[in-house]
Parts: structure tokens; C-alpha cells; sequence
């Protein structure tokens, strides 16, 4: 069955305003995003060439949470916009009362919520798992890429690295290194050296020239030396990167299995936010409803407190669970059943809906 022209006109209106909100939001949790990436890759944490990578992947993560809120906000931003232009009391005068404004409401909220659902259950995880590897890869690039003139440089837990000068081409000059084995120290000093990875074996090396190698302990006489042309030093490498996954990674079948108060909590927090949208979406037309020619933004700042309550006491009663201070109800369940219960009240009291008479123009006010 095919919207009729008041539908399409009232989801046309609410996707403008949706688009237009959620890619603000979207911008400023990236742009927050690439300040902390762009911090991580000037203090050596990582390397450049990964940032926009790390950047899609952590929106792709985080996106199903901004559209419940910016979808909330759109439609108190379109309703006002039909309250302040006097569209809806033409609505009403026309015999168009709220059941077919939700209508419009629900035909955009509905497909939405499913595909939040998606996000937050599959997509999300998936995408929080890939940065994770491609941080981790991006670490250990930098650090064992990240030698830099006149810096001490650890090489896992055993070389310790100090390079005089490094060249354009990545040679190293006025080499220094060491390390402790077998309660013994070793100590290089080299001319020069470079960086090879898989050469002289599997993992990464340091390749000295022209320099000398000394064996012993501080304060003991018998040191071994030995001046050499060319040597390699095996440098500690991390084992291959699986990062652990955390709770807001794994899989949705993997939190099924696992089916502890930790498990249920990381479910129902990401089932929220598909339940949060459809509760917002009828909080949305009883808080857009005003007066004609009224302020703009009035409304916009009560939905944003509303759904800041909301979004934090979801996460406070997922902590409860997850703590085991509360049962299985006492997650967010009952959070989403109280907004649900104020939200049916605020319907019947500010548009005059109740199942004992229909809804008359003048009762909305």
C-alpha cells in the first residue's frame, strides 16, 4: 500500500532534517576522533597513514548510537517547524489529527530502528574489531619504525637503541645498543646501521657496520670484545597481532553463549538504541507541539536534555547489570519501559489522545 501525499510530504520533511543533524553530529565525533588520532600520530603512536582508516572504522562503530539522537532532534526540529508555520492546526481543521502524523513519523523511525539494530548487533562490533587490529598494527609499526635521532629506543623487552643521526634513506648513524642475556650484557657501537625485516631470518634486525661488540658486567674485568664489519642483532618482535576482544566487540552469538551478567548487559546496551529510537520517535510530535511563531530552538534544548537522561540511564543501569548489583530486568528493560510510560502519558495529556474519545483539534493546544 503506497503513502499518501500527507505522509510523503511530513517523511520528506523529517528526512531533510534528519540528514541535516546527523551529519553535524556525525562531524563533530569525527572531528573529535581526529584530533585524538592526529595527537596519537605526532607524539609517534602511530603512524599517519592510518588515521582516515582508524577514522572510518570507529564511525562505523559508533554510528548506530548517534541515530537515535539525531533522528529525536530532527523530529522535534520538523514538527516545531509545521507548529510555528500554523501547518498543523490546518492539519486539524482538515480532520488530520496525530495518528497520521505518527504514520509519517513511524515510516521513517520503523526502517531506522531495524537498521540500528544492524549496526549495533553485527556491523558495529565487526568494525570495532577491525580497528582494533589495524591500532595494534599501527602501534607496533611505529614503534619498531619510529627510530628517531638522539632518542633512546626500546625494542621489546630486551634492546635498547640510541642512534646518533639518521640519514635521508633510513641509515642510521653513531649507533648505540644493548641489551642483558643470561645475566650478561651486551653492548654494540657502530658507524653506521640499518633496518632489515625478514633477511637475516625471520622478524626484525638491526645490521651494524664497522664497529665493535663488548660481553661482561659493569664492575667486572674480563669483558669479551670483538670489532666487527657487518652484524646483526635479532630485535625483539611482538607476537602477531590478535588484540583481545573486548565486550564491545564480540559477536552477538558469542554474548549468547557466553550468557553471564556481563553478557546480557553488553546485549541489552546495544539493543537500546533501536528501542531508544522508536520511543523517541512518539516523545518526538508531544514535544515539538508550540505555539505559532514561536522561538526555534526552545524545544530543541528540552529533547537534547531529555535524551541525555535517557542515553545515561540506559548506560547506569547496564553498568547495574553488568556489576551484578541488579537481575536480569533491572538492565536497561526498565529504563526503556519508564521512558516508554512517560512518553504515552505526555500523548494523552499534551495532544488529548485517549482510547475513551477521539482526538479533537482544540484539545492539542
Amino acid at each position: 500500500m503506497g503513502l499518501n501525499r500527507l505522509t510523503r510530504y511530513l517523511l520528506r520533511e523529517l528526512l531533510l532534517a534528519w540528514a541535516a543533524v546527523t551529519l553535524v553530529l556525525v562531524v563533530v565525533l569525527l572531528t573529535n576522533r581526529l584530533i585524538q588520532f592526529m595527537a596519537d600520530a605526532a607524539s609517534g603512536e602511530i603512524p599517519p597513514s592510518v588515521i582516515f582508516t582508524l577514522l572510518g572504522l570507529k564511525a562505523a562503530a559508533n554510528i548506530g548510537v548517534v541515530l537515535p539522537g539525531s533522528f529525536f532532534l530532527a523530529v522535534v526540529l520538523a514538527l516545531g517547524r509545521l507548529y510555528r508555520d500554523s501547518e498543523v492546526t490546518a492539519m486539524a481543521g482538515c480532520g488530520i489529527g496525530p495518528n497520521r502524523i505518527y504514520r509519517g513519523i513511524f515510516a521513517l523511525a520503523v526502517p531506522l530502528a531495524l537498521g540500528v539494530a544492524v549496526l549495533t548487533l553485527s556491523l558495529g562490533p565487526a568494525a570495532e574489531r577491525q580497528a582494533d587490529r589495524v591500532l595494534a598494527n599501527a602501534e607496533q609499526q611505529a614503534r619498531f619504525g619510529g627510530v628517531q635521532p638522539g632518542r633512546f629506543l626500546n625494542f621489546g623487552d630486551q634492546t635498547t637503541v640510541y642512534v646518533g643521526q639518521l640519514g635521508a634513506d633510513g641509515g642510521m648513524q653513531g649507533l648505540f645498543a644493548e641489551r642483558r642475556v643470561d645475566g650478561q650484557w651486551q653492548i654494540w657501537v657502530a658507524e653506521g646501521g640499518r633496518r632489515v625485516a625478514n633477511a637475516l631470518g625471520p622478524g626484525e634486525f638491526l645490521v651494524l657496520d664497522n664497529g665493535w661488540r663488548y660481553d661482561g658486567n659493569p664492575g667486572e674485568a674480563a669483558w669479551r670484545v670483538m670489532e666487527y664489519a657487518e652484524h646483526g642483532i635479532r630485535v625483539a618482535m611482538p607476537a602477531p597481532v590478535e588484540p583481545g576482544v573486548g565486550m564491545d566487540s564480540r559477536g552477538a552469538t558469542a554474548l549468547i553463549e557466553q550468557a553471564d551478567a556481563a553478557a546480557w548487559a553488553e546485549l541489552q546496551r546495544r539493543l537500546s538504541p533501536a528501542v531508544m529510537l522508536l520511543v523517541l520517535a512518539l516523545a518526538g510530535l508531544p514535544l515539538a507541539q508550540s505555539a505559532p511563531r514561536s522561538g526555534r530552538f526552545g524545544r530543541v534544548v528540552i529533547a537534547v536534555l531529555v535524551f541525555m537522561i535517557y542515553f545515561n540511564l540506559i548506560y547506569t543501569a547496564a553498568d547495574w547489570l553488568e556489576s551484578g548489583r541488579v537481575g536480569l530486568l533491572g538492565g536497561p528493560v526498565w529504563v526503556h519501559g519508564l521512558a516508554l510510560l512517560i512518553t504515552v502519558a505526555a500523548v494523552v495529556v499534551r495532544l488529548g489522545v485517549s482510547p475513551l474519545r477521539r482526538w479533537q483539534p482544540g484539545a492539542a493546544g
